[in-house]
């Protein structure tokens, strides 16, 4: 289940939908009104606390001593400051090749090197896997995030670290030649316990590494927040009514999918329910950060069957 939500994150395939009586915008296709539907639970009875925080976003507060390592990072000194004031800073080296900024009310830090790649001037010293995601625990409290702060790995009080890498190939003299030019690592946020779903918007962030291990690229997107007021969470019976009213979205579906023409599907198995955390996508972001259930589904079209991602409301906003 987890992996599906990371996926659809990932592709951000995002549309603007709503669920009944939340004030948050969505990912998904919404799923019309199917009063007859079958709907199973066959999932874990237990799979999400009895209250849920709606939580405010904040503006980031970077200490001077994360400004400092980022300055020692980029090699920057008070002289290639391009931009000053109470919401940013720039910084430019001086060939164009360092960029850095930081933005407090987005809560972002964006750092990059600017690199060309020649088969002349091939790539070494990558660090590992293992290295890289070593490095990044490192640094990760220098830029003011906590390590209990990243989400985990499933089954593990472990933070989970998503390594990548960019690859580029030369054709020199009849012969292909591959370099990794960069290995990153991408990381998501949970806010008491549950993920953070949202790219861009307060809750995740990557570092990538280049030729013998330097620092090459820092995104951060780390908003502070403000608990505004917990809910409780809504029965099975109500998550299974969300979808039978029309008040749930689907998510992505492979391209080799037939499909769901939801009029005409006969039944809804749900295996597995994860309570997630929402707060816009990158274009449309929201001040306010609001949980939602992700639940992994098998939709019996009346032709086959179809594996896909069903997001529902799971909390009562009842009087706000």
């Amino acid at each position: 289940m987890k992996k599906i939500v990371v996926f659809v994150i990932l592709q951000l395939i995002w549309t603007v939908g709503s669920c009944e009586n939340l004030r948050f915008t969505h990912f998904g296709t919404p799923i019309p009104a199917c009063a007859d539907l079958d709907v199973h639970w066959n999932g874990p009875s237990n799979a999400f606390p009895r209250t849920l925080w709606i939580y405010h976003l904040l503006p980031s507060k970077f200490t001077s001593n994360t400004i400092h390592t980022l300055m020692e990072i980029g090699s920057f000194t008070d002289k290639n400051r391009v931009g000053s004031g109470t919401n940013e800073m720039r910084f430019r080296s001086t060939d164009g090749s360092r960029t850095l900024v930081v933005s407090f009310p987005l809560g972002v830090v964006d750092y990059e090197t600017v690199v060309r790649h020649n088969p002349t001037n091939l790539v070494n010293g990558i660090p590992s896997k293992q290295e890289a995601v070593a490095l990044t625990k490192q640094l990760l409290p220098k830029l003011g995030v906590k390590l209990a702060d990243i989400d985990k790995k499933e089954h593990s009080g472990e933070p989970e670290f998503h390594v990548g890498d960019e690859v580029i190939t030369f054709y020199v003299d009849k012969t292909f030649i591959t370099n990794i030019v960069e290995r990153g690592v991408g990381f998501r946020r949970a806010v008491d316990g549950v993920a953070f779903l949202s790219v861009g918007t307060g809750g995740d962030g990557s570092i990538e590494f280049g030729d013998h291990a330097k620092i090459t690229k820092i995104y951060l997107s780390w908003r502070n927040l403000e608990r505004d007021k917990a809910y409780p969470t809504v029965t099975r019976d109500r998550i299974m009514e969300s979808i039978r009213k029309g008040h749930a979205v689907q998510g992505y579906l492979r391209s080799d999918s037939p499909g769901i023409d939801w009029p005409t599907a006969k039944s809804v198995n749900i295996s597995n329910a994860w309570p997630c955390y929402y707060a816009g996508d990158p274009l449309v972001s929201s001040d306010w950060l609001y949980p939602f259930v992700a639940l992994d589904t098998t939709v019996d079209t009346g032709s086959g069957d179809v594996h896909v991602e069903i997001d529902c409301p799971i909390i009562e906003e009842a009087g706000k």
